[in-house]
């Protein structure tokens, strides 16, 4: 996905309306197919057996040095997935400039803020429990917190890419530049 493009609006499970800051054009990207709750129901049943047999191993075997290692390759593996995860999810073949009229514009924009605001929200828990997960792993020796400390990276990870603060940002400024060109009309 081109990183240019910030996420102004997600309607449901259809598309996605992206705001291209350099152009100052909407674009609209479809979603791929969505995996099945089978699929994600057997990640987390994986993960959970995963804990299991990593704690029976690490049990006799840890350190300072391993559990800060640890902590690293769990964050960088929850990079890699989210950003194949955000790679995948987009039909970017299917990208198509839309124009939005003055209605649609002030819908998808209110309702872009409200999803922005539970996104930061999701952004602020799931960051807290990735570090005090990953925090009390290091003083516990707790393996599971690791696991648990790698999904709250991976939602982080995943909703930071939304980039909710940048679309706040832009909604804010298409609608100053809106309100003015809709002044500018009656002033003519």
């Amino acid at each position: 996905m081109r990183r240019t493009l910030i996420q102004f609006y997600r309607n449901s499970d259809l598309y996605v309306l992206f705001y291209n800051k350099t152009d100052g054009e909407f674009y609209k990207i479809p979603f791929r197919k969505k995996s099945s709750f089978t699929s994600i129901y057997l990640i987390v049943v994986t993960l959970i057996a995963i804990g299991f047999l990593f704690e029976s191993v690490y049990e006799n075997n840890h350190s300072l040095f391993l559990d800060l290692s640890l902590v690293i390759v769990a964050v960088a593996i929850a990079c890699f997935f989210v950003d194949k995860l955000y790679k995948a999810y987009y039909m970017e073949e299917k990208v198509r400039p839309i124009y939005l009229d003055n209605s649609l514009f002030e819908s998808c924009a209110n309702e872009g803020l409200k999803q922005s605001v539970r996104e930061i929200v999701v952004l602020i828990i799931s960051l807290v429990l990735a570090a005090a997960a990953f925090f009390t792993f290091v003083i516990a020796n707790n393996p599971k917190l690791l696991i648990v400390g790698s999904l709250g990276t991976a939602t982080f990870l995943a909703f930071y890419y939304m980039k909710p603060l940048k679309r706040r940002r832009i909604i804010k400024n298409c609608e100053v530049k809106s309100i003015r060109s809709e002044v500018s009309k009656w002033k003519r």
